[in-house]
């Protein structure tokens, strides 16, 4: 297949900012795109480093320091000797267009973009525009969006196409459900990779409190942080439960498939993997989110019917408790949530975000 051109995809280095863009990414090379893709270093543990579908150019670009002050001095020479490095890479490959997913190592990249008047195009993940993305949506010439009223969105400027998500999600669309009964449960937590020690503290306590019958038939899939597992373990293991911990998990898609309930944080991607595979989920937004964008992403998702919320209070665990024994007890309720949830999947959004893109180039040549 003859190439279209070079495109470069800018991400930041969390799952949430590299899953969509790598997804994108596949996509793209399908269509005949050579994709180059600029992350920070943590966006490479996300990433296939042997990848034949794009090349990877890091961005040294710390997000991650003990303080304000720290962060402050390391930014004022990384943010100019990453927009020189990018600028120097983009003036000779000359890409037909600049797509940025978000986070602070963005910025070097879509700044260079602008100056260089290469096309730029924005994706949003979450139900509120991220800082790097509100500052760039007023030269982008589309911002695509997951959710159709998004904080600090331009509408003007926006398209609602959801999230991209990746083939081996996809593989899973519309999985049959098999809702709660008096047969094997599988329960699958997912922690995210930001404050996932709440659920490792909460979830063998919320177990805990479940009948004797009910606990012999669950099975636990934990994804937990490498600093817990070994206690998380220690107290499925009291509880004479099934269960398995991780860090992380290969297969999530897999999993997500398999459960009757998902407890999990309510990062965007997770969501809309949620909404791809069709299944009910009790949502436990991250307090200290930056503009409490999963606490938005979660009420959208609740409001739609696929999902309860929970928030960080001292009650925690009596909530999840009581949510998680409603659904274990309403077989009829979990399928309808599940029903919900799918609806709300969009898995067509990286042919859509392409399509519009190559329409614009079309347009402009």
């Amino acid at each position: 297949m003859d190439k279209k051109g070079v495109c470069v995809l800018s991400t930041g280095g969390t799952g949430g900012h590299v899953f969509p863009c790598s997804a994108l990414a596949t996509e793209l090379n399908n269509v005949g795109w050579e994709v180059i893709i600029f992350t920070d270093t943590r966006g490479l543990h996300y990433l296939d480093k042997s990848s034949n579908e794009y090349s990877i150019e890091v961005v040294n670009i710390s997000s991650e320091t003990a303080s304000l002050r720290k962060k402050l001095i390391e930014l004022s020479y990384q943010l100019p000797l990453g927009a020189l490095r990018s600028g120097k890479l983009m003036f000779k490959k000359k890409p037909e267009f600049v797509l940025g997913f978000g986070g602070v190592s963005t910025f070097p990249i879509l700044f260079m973009s602008v100056l260089l008047r290469i096309p730029l195009f924005i994706q949003e993940q979450n139900a509120v525009l991220g800082r790097v993305n509100r500052f760039f949506q007023r030269f982008s010439t589309k911002v695509f969006c997951h959710f159709s009223n998004t904080l600090f969105l331009d509408s003007n400027i926006s398209l609602n196409t959801g999230n991209p998500i990746r083939n081996k999600v996809l593989k899973k669309c519309n999985s049959q459900y098999l809702e709660p009964g008096p047969w094997p449960i599988t329960l699958l937590v997912l922690g995210g990779s930001q404050g996932a020690s709440l659920l490792s503290d909460a979830l063998p306590k919320c177990i805990g409190t479940l009948s004797k019958k009910t606990k012999e038939r669950l099975t636990i899939f934990h994804q937990a942080r490498k600093d817990d597992i070994d206690r998380v373990l220690a107290a499925y293991r009291d509880m004479d439960l099934r269960a398995c911990v991780r860090p992380f998990f290969e297969d999530v898609e897999r999993l997500m498939s398999e459960s009757q309930i998902i407890i999990c944080r309510a990062g965007s991607n997770t969501l809309a993997d949620i909404s791809i595979v069709g299944r009910p989920a009790i949502l436990i937004p991250l307090k200290h989110a930056k503009d409490d964008h999963q606490l938005r992403n979660a009420r959208i998702f609740a409001e739609e019917g696929g999902a309860m919320v929970i928030e960080e209070t001292p009650s925690l665990v009596e909530d999840l408790s009581e949510k998680l024994k409603l659904i274990l007890n309403s077989p009829s309720k979990t399928s309808a949530m599940a029903d919900k949830a799918l609806k709300m999947g969009k898995p067509d959004a990286s042919k859509d975000i392409i399509r519009t893109i190559e329409a614009f180039l079309g347009e402009k040549g």
